[in-house]
Protein backbone atom coordinates (compact mmCIF):
# COMPACT_ATOMS: atom_id res chain seq x y z
CA UNK A 1 0.00 0.00 0.00
CA UNK A 2 1.54 3.29 -0.86
CA UNK A 3 0.25 7.34 -0.42
CA UNK A 4 -0.63 8.62 -3.92
CA UNK A 5 -2.31 11.74 -4.88
CA UNK A 6 -5.97 11.51 -5.50
CA UNK A 7 -6.58 15.08 -6.44
CA UNK A 8 -4.56 18.42 -7.55
CA UNK A 9 -5.75 21.59 -8.14
CA UNK A 10 -4.59 25.12 -8.19
CA UNK A 11 -6.37 28.79 -8.13
CA UNK A 12 -5.15 31.98 -9.43
CA UNK A 13 -6.97 35.30 -9.99
CA UNK A 14 -7.04 36.57 -6.31
CA UNK A 15 -5.47 38.50 -4.08
CA UNK A 16 -6.12 36.42 -0.25
CA UNK A 17 -4.04 33.82 0.53
CA UNK A 18 -6.42 32.00 2.48
CA UNK A 19 -9.60 32.84 0.14
CA UNK A 20 -7.55 30.84 -2.75
CA UNK A 21 -5.86 28.27 -0.75
CA UNK A 22 -9.93 27.44 0.70
CA UNK A 23 -10.90 27.60 -2.87
CA UNK A 24 -8.61 25.23 -4.43
CA UNK A 25 -8.54 23.01 -1.52
CA UNK A 26 -12.72 22.52 -1.87
CA UNK A 27 -12.01 21.92 -5.64
CA UNK A 28 -9.64 19.37 -4.61
CA UNK A 29 -11.57 17.55 -2.49
CA UNK A 30 -14.47 16.98 -5.06
CA UNK A 31 -12.29 15.97 -7.58
CA UNK A 32 -11.26 13.53 -5.63
CA UNK A 33 -14.46 12.41 -4.55
CA UNK A 34 -13.93 13.18 -0.74
CA UNK A 35 -16.57 14.47 1.48
CA UNK A 36 -15.79 17.45 3.51
CA UNK A 37 -16.80 15.95 6.35
CA UNK A 38 -14.42 12.53 5.65
CA UNK A 39 -10.81 14.88 5.83
CA UNK A 40 -8.55 13.52 8.46
CA UNK A 41 -6.00 16.41 8.51
CA UNK A 42 -5.20 20.19 6.38
CA UNK A 43 -1.95 20.71 6.14
CA UNK A 44 -1.01 24.39 5.29
CA UNK A 45 2.41 24.75 3.81
CA UNK A 46 1.87 28.68 3.15
CA UNK A 47 4.50 31.43 4.36
CA UNK A 48 2.59 34.88 3.93
CA UNK A 49 -0.69 35.69 5.99
CA UNK A 50 -3.65 38.06 4.99
CA UNK A 51 -2.94 41.38 6.97
CA UNK A 52 0.18 40.08 8.62
CA UNK A 53 -2.27 37.83 10.70
CA UNK A 54 -0.12 36.42 14.02
CA UNK A 55 -2.89 34.08 14.86
CA UNK A 56 -4.82 31.55 14.68
CA UNK A 57 -3.03 29.53 12.75
CA UNK A 58 -3.64 30.16 8.84
CA UNK A 59 -5.05 26.31 8.43
CA UNK A 60 -7.88 27.23 11.02
CA UNK A 61 -8.45 30.22 8.86
CA UNK A 62 -8.56 27.99 5.29
CA UNK A 63 -10.42 24.85 7.15
CA UNK A 64 -13.34 27.27 8.22
CA UNK A 65 -13.50 28.94 4.69
CA UNK A 66 -13.14 25.76 2.57
CA UNK A 67 -16.22 23.92 4.82
CA UNK A 68 -13.95 21.18 6.07
CA UNK A 69 -14.73 19.36 9.52
CA UNK A 70 -16.95 21.99 11.02
CA UNK A 71 -19.47 19.96 12.51
CA UNK A 72 -19.14 16.85 14.41
CA UNK A 73 -21.60 14.42 14.06
CA UNK A 74 -21.76 10.38 15.14
CA UNK A 75 -19.16 9.04 12.45
CA UNK A 76 -17.93 11.95 10.98
CA UNK A 77 -13.67 12.50 11.18
CA UNK A 78 -12.15 15.40 13.25
CA UNK A 79 -10.30 17.53 11.21
CA UNK A 80 -6.72 18.14 12.88
CA UNK A 81 -5.66 21.59 10.86
CA UNK A 82 -2.48 23.03 11.53
CA UNK A 83 0.45 24.75 9.47
CA UNK A 84 3.70 23.82 8.81
CA UNK A 85 6.28 26.78 7.22
CA UNK A 86 9.45 25.82 5.39
CA UNK A 87 9.06 27.85 2.70
CA UNK A 88 9.30 26.49 -1.04
CA UNK A 89 10.34 22.98 0.77
CA UNK A 90 6.97 23.00 2.53
CA UNK A 91 5.26 20.57 0.56
CA UNK A 92 7.68 17.58 0.38
CA UNK A 93 7.99 18.09 4.03
CA UNK A 94 4.09 17.83 4.33
CA UNK A 95 3.88 14.87 2.67
CA UNK A 96 6.26 13.31 4.96
CA UNK A 97 3.92 14.25 7.65
CA UNK A 98 0.97 13.36 6.03
CA UNK A 99 2.73 9.81 4.95
CA UNK A 100 3.30 8.98 8.59
CA UNK A 101 -0.57 10.05 9.32
CA UNK A 102 -2.01 8.31 6.91
CA UNK A 103 0.01 4.86 7.82
CA UNK A 104 -2.28 4.37 10.58
CA UNK A 105 -5.70 5.76 8.25
CA UNK A 106 -5.91 3.00 5.66
CA UNK A 107 -9.31 5.01 4.56
CA UNK A 108 -7.90 8.41 5.19
CA UNK A 109 -7.77 11.72 3.74
CA UNK A 110 -5.20 14.59 4.11
CA UNK A 111 -5.37 18.06 1.87
CA UNK A 112 -2.24 20.11 1.55
CA UNK A 113 -3.04 23.51 0.95
CA UNK A 114 -0.61 26.53 -0.27
CA UNK A 115 -1.09 30.12 -1.34
CA UNK A 116 1.06 32.59 -0.66
CA UNK A 117 -0.03 36.65 -1.83
CA UNK A 118 0.60 40.10 -0.49
CA UNK A 119 -0.66 40.66 3.62
CA UNK A 120 -2.34 44.12 2.02
CA UNK A 121 -4.56 41.83 -0.23
CA UNK A 122 -4.18 44.10 -2.92
CA UNK A 123 -3.14 43.00 -6.56
CA UNK A 124 -1.02 45.82 -7.47
CA UNK A 125 1.30 44.98 -4.46
CA UNK A 126 5.21 44.49 -5.20
CA UNK A 127 5.60 41.40 -4.49
CA UNK A 128 8.36 38.57 -5.54
CA UNK A 129 5.61 35.42 -5.97
CA UNK A 130 2.88 34.67 -8.00
CA UNK A 131 -0.41 34.60 -5.70
CA UNK A 132 -1.65 30.81 -6.42
CA UNK A 133 -3.73 28.86 -4.07
CA UNK A 134 -3.00 25.38 -4.10
CA UNK A 135 -4.06 22.01 -3.25
CA UNK A 136 -2.68 17.85 -3.26
CA UNK A 137 -5.39 15.33 -1.90
CA UNK A 138 -3.59 12.18 -0.35
CA UNK A 139 -4.92 8.90 0.10
CA UNK A 140 -3.97 5.19 0.23
CA UNK A 141 -4.07 2.93 -1.99
CA UNK A 142 -3.38 -0.73 -2.69
CA UNK A 143 -0.68 -2.30 -5.04
CA UNK A 144 0.74 1.41 -5.79
CA UNK A 145 4.32 2.45 -3.92
CA UNK A 146 3.28 6.28 -4.25
CA UNK A 147 5.85 8.44 -2.08
CA UNK A 148 9.06 7.05 -1.21
CA UNK A 149 10.71 8.83 2.12
CA UNK A 150 11.61 12.84 2.21
CA UNK A 151 14.94 13.77 2.10
CA UNK A 152 16.59 17.14 2.99
CA UNK A 153 19.60 18.96 2.75
CA UNK A 154 20.55 22.16 4.51
CA UNK A 155 23.37 24.44 5.11
CA UNK A 156 25.20 24.45 7.93
CA UNK A 157 24.46 27.87 9.70
CA UNK A 158 21.08 29.56 10.95
CA UNK A 159 19.81 31.55 7.49
CA UNK A 160 19.09 34.55 7.85
CA UNK A 161 15.03 35.54 7.81
CA UNK A 162 13.88 36.02 3.96
CA UNK A 163 10.29 37.62 4.75
CA UNK A 164 9.53 39.22 7.65
CA UNK A 165 7.79 42.43 9.02
CA UNK A 166 10.10 44.86 10.53
CA UNK A 167 8.72 46.34 13.58
CA UNK A 168 10.58 48.60 14.29
CA UNK A 169 9.32 50.39 11.30
CA UNK A 170 6.31 49.49 10.56
CA UNK A 171 4.05 52.11 11.90
CA UNK A 172 0.46 52.31 10.87
CA UNK A 173 0.90 50.24 8.16
CA UNK A 174 2.28 47.30 9.75
CA UNK A 175 -0.89 44.99 8.55
CA UNK A 176 -0.34 45.86 4.63
CA UNK A 177 3.74 45.78 4.89
CA UNK A 178 6.15 43.04 4.30
CA UNK A 179 10.37 42.85 3.76
CA UNK A 180 11.32 40.05 1.56
CA UNK A 181 15.12 39.55 1.00
CA UNK A 182 15.40 36.54 -1.70
CA UNK A 183 19.43 36.46 -1.65
CA UNK A 184 20.06 32.62 -2.21
CA UNK A 185 21.77 32.08 -6.04
CA UNK A 186 21.05 29.03 -8.24
CA UNK A 187 24.52 27.57 -7.45
CA UNK A 188 23.74 27.19 -3.66
CA UNK A 189 20.22 25.85 -4.37
CA UNK A 190 21.33 23.41 -6.68
CA UNK A 191 24.23 22.20 -4.60
CA UNK A 192 21.72 20.61 -1.64
CA UNK A 193 18.62 19.94 -4.37
CA UNK A 194 21.37 17.40 -6.08
CA UNK A 195 21.75 16.10 -2.77
CA UNK A 196 18.26 15.65 -1.68
CA UNK A 197 17.14 13.83 -5.07
CA UNK A 198 20.38 11.80 -5.63
CA UNK A 199 19.37 10.47 -1.67
CA UNK A 200 15.70 10.26 -3.15
CA UNK A 201 16.48 8.20 -6.11
CA UNK A 202 19.51 5.85 -4.33
CA UNK A 203 17.33 5.00 -1.43
CA UNK A 204 13.84 4.55 -3.87
CA UNK A 205 15.83 2.28 -7.03
CA UNK A 206 15.25 4.20 -9.53
CA UNK A 207 17.76 5.68 -12.32
CA UNK A 208 17.56 9.61 -12.84
CA UNK A 209 17.35 8.37 -16.59
CA UNK A 210 14.13 7.29 -16.53
CA UNK A 211 12.16 9.98 -14.42
CA UNK A 212 10.62 13.32 -14.93
CA UNK A 213 12.03 15.89 -12.56
CA UNK A 214 8.71 18.06 -11.11
CA UNK A 215 10.05 21.48 -9.51
CA UNK A 216 9.51 25.07 -9.14
CA UNK A 217 11.09 27.65 -10.01
CA UNK A 218 13.37 29.76 -6.99
CA UNK A 219 15.50 31.40 -9.98
CA UNK A 220 14.79 31.09 -13.62
CA UNK A 221 17.90 28.79 -14.10
CA UNK A 222 16.98 26.49 -10.83
CA UNK A 223 15.14 23.72 -12.83
CA UNK A 224 17.38 23.49 -16.01
CA UNK A 225 20.46 23.69 -14.21
CA UNK A 226 19.18 20.84 -11.87
CA UNK A 227 17.53 18.63 -14.64
CA UNK A 228 21.29 19.06 -16.61
CA UNK A 229 22.96 18.15 -12.81
CA UNK A 230 20.70 14.76 -12.29
CA UNK A 231 20.19 13.68 -15.85
CA UNK A 232 16.98 13.20 -15.66
CA UNK A 233 14.40 11.72 -18.52
CA UNK A 234 12.28 15.33 -18.58
CA UNK A 235 12.15 18.37 -16.48
CA UNK A 236 8.41 20.02 -15.79
CA UNK A 237 8.07 23.32 -13.92
CA UNK A 238 4.31 25.29 -13.38
CA UNK A 239 2.80 27.22 -15.80
CA UNK A 240 3.15 30.60 -14.00
CA UNK A 241 4.68 33.60 -15.12
CA UNK A 242 6.40 33.86 -11.76
CA UNK A 243 7.59 31.77 -8.97
CA UNK A 244 4.62 30.47 -7.02
CA UNK A 245 6.52 29.48 -4.31
CA UNK A 246 4.96 27.29 -1.78
CA UNK A 247 2.21 26.31 -4.61
CA UNK A 248 5.14 25.28 -7.06
CA UNK A 249 4.91 21.78 -6.79
CA UNK A 250 1.79 21.67 -6.91
CA UNK A 251 1.24 23.42 -10.19
CA UNK A 252 3.99 21.40 -11.77
CA UNK A 253 2.53 18.17 -10.82
CA UNK A 254 -0.72 19.47 -12.26
CA UNK A 255 1.20 20.40 -15.83
CA UNK A 256 2.81 17.14 -15.46
CA UNK A 257 -0.15 15.20 -15.37
CA UNK A 258 -1.12 17.31 -18.49
CA UNK A 259 1.29 16.42 -20.25
CA UNK A 260 0.72 12.81 -19.70
CA UNK A 261 3.66 12.33 -17.53
CA UNK A 262 1.76 11.16 -14.77
CA UNK A 263 2.49 7.18 -15.88
CA UNK A 264 6.17 7.61 -15.12
CA UNK A 265 8.44 7.50 -12.19
CA UNK A 266 8.27 11.36 -10.50
CA UNK A 267 10.78 13.23 -8.56
CA UNK A 268 9.77 16.04 -7.14
CA UNK A 269 12.40 18.68 -5.67
CA UNK A 270 11.87 21.91 -3.97
CA UNK A 271 14.63 24.19 -2.96
CA UNK A 272 14.59 27.44 -1.13
CA UNK A 273 16.68 30.42 0.97
CA UNK A 274 18.89 28.91 3.61
CA UNK A 275 19.71 27.39 1.91
CA UNK A 276 18.23 23.72 1.97
CA UNK A 277 16.12 21.63 -0.47
CA UNK A 278 13.88 18.91 -0.43
CA UNK A 279 13.23 15.73 -2.70
CA UNK A 280 10.24 12.66 -2.92
CA UNK A 281 10.01 9.86 -5.72
CA UNK A 282 6.74 9.00 -6.77
CA UNK A 283 5.10 6.18 -8.53
CA UNK A 284 1.58 6.39 -8.92
CA UNK A 285 -1.02 3.91 -10.53
CA UNK A 286 0.77 1.62 -13.48
CA UNK A 287 4.15 2.70 -12.41
CA UNK A 288 6.52 0.64 -11.06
Amino acid sequence: MGIIISAAITRTGGVSSVGQAAEAARAALDAAGCPHEQVDALINVGVYRDANLVEPAVAALIQQAAGVGLEYRPGDVPCLSFDLMNGACGPVNAIGVAASLLADLPNGHVVIVSGDAHPSMSADAHFPFQPVGAAFVLENRADVAGFGDVHVSAGDSLPDAQGYVALAEMGAEGRSALTVELATGTAELVEHAVIAARDALTTDGLDAADTVLVCGKPTPEFASELARELGVAAVVTDDFAGDAHTSALTGAYVAARAAGHDNRALLFVAADGGPTAAAVTYRGQGVR
